[in-house]
């Protein structure tokens, strides 16, 4: 019996260092490495900043589009080749859809999108912009907090919507519109 549990402790540990090893040297690209914002950033006050690892960096910011409806997104990314870049929008404290958004390269480093979240009920949500880094060292992002009612025309547009869709639950895609 002694044999049998040394075989299965040592098997154990085997694949243990091989996943570590996997993981740590390989950099594998099935899965996000995420990297916690910088404390005490707003992200709806001049954007926020998250490290990357030990050598690159991401600064995200969101604001209100100027002479159009919805929001403008722009990800800087710093010390790492992207590819693509893309957020993923999550209510953090209500049953609604993520909503994912890909940037456009718009200069090196620099990436901008545009999109509305679809405000559509009378409550202050809470959000969470995931931001997602595409290189040849792996999927790298970070996580940024904010709430509707830190924007300035949030209310504006949640009421005019309210009294166009009374009761509404769902949220707008690109696509189709998804009910919740």
């Amino acid at each position: 019996m002694l044999n049998l549990l040394i075989g299965v402790t040592l098997a154990t540990i085997v694949v243990a260092l091989w996943y570590l090893l996997d993981y740590y040297l390989r950099e594998s690209t099935h899965d996000v490495t995420w990297y916690p914002p910088q404390q005490g950033c707003v992200l709806l006050e001049g954007g926020c900043r998250a490290g990357l690892g030990l050598s690159s960096a991401l600064a995200f910011s969101l604001q209100e589009a100027a002479g159009r409806s919805g929001l403008t997104f722009e990800a800087r990314v710093s010390g790492l080749e992207a590819e693509r870049v893309y957020v993923e929008f999550v209510g953090r404290d209500m049953n609604v859809h993520s909503r994912r958004f890909v940037l456009q390269p718009v200069e090196n480093g620099l990436f901008v999108g545009h999109g509305d979240l679809g405000f559509c009920s009378a409550h202050v949500h809470a959000w969470r912009a995931q931001v997602t880094v595409v290189s040849n060292h792996g999927l790298k992002g970070s996580w940024f907090d904010f709430d509707s009612a830190r924007l300035t025309d949030a209310v504006t547009r949640r009421d005019a919507r309210r009294e166009a869709m009374s009761g509404c639950l769902w949220t707008e895609t690109t696509e189709t519109k998804t009910p919740t």
